[in-house]
């Protein structure tokens, strides 16, 4: 492994827990709006899971559909919100898809993606997941190009996981 350079930081592992390294990965989606607008509703959510543990925020804004429940038009008091709740007391460990599926054509294409979210907790180091099925719409070629927007999530209790309380992970 380099010790100088960027090597480091060019070669460390996606939080998502791909096989790819982040500048491969997600980090290609949190800086290039183009690689995002390319993407998979998959890859969207691999790269918001990720932006939650690199604290990529502006990523995380968006990614969000304008009619998402959480959307705020006030960007620098969202920013803020986002910043306070934004798992600091997690380490974000891996993003298993378990479903993805698309239905209608065009712009009222909905997207649909599973997955189950694993943590740490940074004192106590206990691991901790929730499942979520997310729903992505695209708002038009104006926004964020067309891109793939997160309009809402239903959370429920990772297999194998105590029961949660849905208050606990709300974005």
């Amino acid at each position: 492994a380099s010790t100088s350079g960027f090597g480091g930081a060019a070669t460390a592992p996606c939080p998502c827990g791909s096989d790819l390294g982040y500048a491969k990965c997600c980090g290609k989606l949190h800086k290039d709006a183009k690689a995002h607008a390319d993407a998979t509703a998959e890859q969207v959510v691999r790269a918001r899971y990720s932006a939650y543990a690199k604290r990529e925020v502006a990523f995380i804004i968006g990614s969000t559909h304008p009619l998402n429940k959480n959307f705020m038009s006030d960007i620098e008091h969202w920013k803020d919100t986002i910043k306070m709740n934004c798992y600091d007391n997690f380490e974000l460990t891996s993003c298993e898809i378990l479903d993805e599926s698309y239905e209608g054509k065009g712009e009222s294409e909905i997207a649909k993606v599973k997955f189950v979210a694993t943590m740490t907790q940074v004192d106590s180091r206990e691991k901790t997941a929730f499942m979520e099925t997310s729903t992505f719409e695209r708002a038009g070629k104006h926004i964020a190009n067309g891109a793939w927007l997160y309009k809402d999530g239903l959370i429920e209790t990772a297999p194998g996981m105590p029961e949660i309380k849905p208050e606990e992970f709300e974005e």
